[in-house]
């Protein structure tokens, strides 16, 4: 398996700061959320309407990726792409008009207008990189759309079974009565925990995936591994400063996604799509 160097260690203080996370969450959950309640903080406010990105993209990149040897087969993923994509637009848009975001619609326009160059430059890269280099992002991105769906499975059946109010609920409606512990399942009705926002922020761990199917990427694992985490811990602020969400939902959420990527990354059938990315180039 390509793992990184002192992976134990990782986990270790990995499970140390999930703990201490999840022990305060028990302690100062709301508290701490009136001390942070912002909701029209615009950072936190743009992390909501686009920060989820990255557990959706490469779907569509998938898609886009995708060579069936039927012209008709290759057409249809390509427009399954861009439906996605609308989607994507759309949802955006309307999550930031309903923030009443002043110039929602160019707030939209600017953030797809970056990923259509980014687009665009990928493109151009793929063609210098031949078949191999797409064989190897096509791999990636579908193991980042088996974790999407994952993600989406285990997260939701987690919020039903705990059911908790949201902090903003219980704000707009004057009555913290509802309030309930992350140590109190089947609550009072809600989907506060875990937070869905900061799993889907955890998409961005696409960048590891990427560190194990390019072999230029392993000397950057550690700056990639930084910058993931350093994405998740901006979700998972914002949550709370948008009022969605306690802290021990965003800890549980980012610790829950993090044992299902490293279980992903040590499935054998992963192993084995790696192993054929290397045979295939010998």
């Amino acid at each position: 398996m390509r793992q990184e160097k002192h992976f134990p260690r990782a986990w270790l203080w990995g499970i140390i700061l999930f703990v201490l996370g999840m022990a305060a969450g028990a302690l100062w959950d709301l508290p701490l959320n009136h001390a942070v309640y912002a909701p029209q903080f615009y950072p936190a406010v743009w992390m909501e309407c686009f920060g989820y990105y990255p557990l959706y993209l490469p779907a569509i990149l998938w898609l886009w990726l995708s060579g069936p040897k039927r012209p008709w087969l290759r057409t249809g993923a390509r427009l399954l792409g861009a439906v996605g994509a609308a989607a994507l637009f759309w949802a955006s848009l309307s999550n930031l008009q309903k923030r009443s975001v002043p110039g929602a619609v160019w707030h939209t326009v600017a953030v797809w207008a970056i990923l259509v160059l980014l687009g665009v430059l990928l493109a151009r890269v793929l063609v210098r990189g031949g078949d191999g280099l797409r064989r190897r992002l096509h791999t990636a991105m579908g193991w980042s759309v088996v974790y999407m769906i994952l993600d989406n499975v285990l997260i939701n059946l987690l919020k039903l079974v705990w059911n908790r109010t949201r902090f903003d609920d219980m704000m707009a409606a004057g009555d913290f009565s509802a309030f309930t512990t992350w140590l109190e399942p089947f609550g009072n009705g809600g989907s506060s925990f875990p937070s869905g926002h900061t799993a889907a922020a955890c998409g961005i761990f696409v960048l590891v995936l990427l560190c194990d199917v390019l072999p230029g990427w392993n000397r950057r694992r550690g700056l990639v591994w930084a910058a993931c985490w350093a994405y998740v811990a901006g979700m998972a602020a914002s949550r709370l400063i948008m009022g969605r969400h306690f802290l021990s939902d965003t800890v549980a959420a980012a610790f829950v996604m993090s044992l299902l990527l490293c279980a992903l990354r040590a499935s054998t059938p992963y192993q084995k799509s790696l192993r054929r990315l290397d045979d295939s180039e010998l």
